[in-house]
């Protein structure tokens, strides 16, 4: 491993343990930078600012997720059963973390106007064009609901569920999905 990996990879692990730690309000670049055993000049050669290094952390966190729901979507579940299998595994995914880790996850989607790359969005279109078709295919999604629509109301579902405490939003789970789920026959 080259010194410029290793030197990202601390940064990254450092960053991870603080966000696990403390709120992101509270964690300095300088700490970081401390902690990870580099300079600020090192951290900001790889990182725009902190926002940006939160992001990646976060989002390489979640990365992992993105893979399961992949392999949920092409199972041989009925598109209800997905749906229910795809908030399970978040949420399960979500208790791996602590408590800091999740409240600053929902700090930045909440307020990190770039908290979603292209990358990131596309893979998120992605999934739910699986689940569309599946969907479609089975019945469960009205003809009348075109792919925009479904589109549509999934960036509803997730503009709105940004400005929501994270509690409420996993006490509320099962709700929503049922909600999701029928509001497409």
């Amino acid at each position: 491993m080259s010194q410029t990996e290793k030197k990202k990879k601390a940064i990254l692990a450092t960053t991870f343990v603080l966000l696990n730690n403390k709120e992101i309000k509270n964690i300095t670049v300088d700490e970081i930078a401390d902690k990870a055993v580099v300079s600020k000049v090192t951290l900001f050669k790889y990182y725009k600012n902190k926002n940006h290094l939160m992001n990646v952390v976060i989002m390489n966190a979640l990365k992992n997720m993105l893979v399961e729901v992949e392999s949920i979507i092409d199972s041989n579940l009925d598109f209800e059963d997905t749906y229910h299998a795809i908030t399970a595994m978040k949420l399960k995914q979500l208790e791996r973390y602590s408590a800091t880790f999740n409240q600053n996850l929902m700090v930045q989607y909440s307020e990190s106007p770039d908290f979603f790359d292209a990358d990131a969005i596309n893979a998120q279109l992605q999934i739910y064009d699986g689940l569309f078709e599946k969907g479609r295919v089975e019945g469960r999604i009205s003809p009348a609901i075109t792919k925009n629509d479904f589109m549509f109301i999934i960036k509803i579902f997730i503009e709105g569920m940004k400005g929501l405490p994270a509690a409420l939003l996993f006490q509320k789970a099962d709700l929503i999905t049922r909600f999701f789920i029928n509001g497409f026959k």
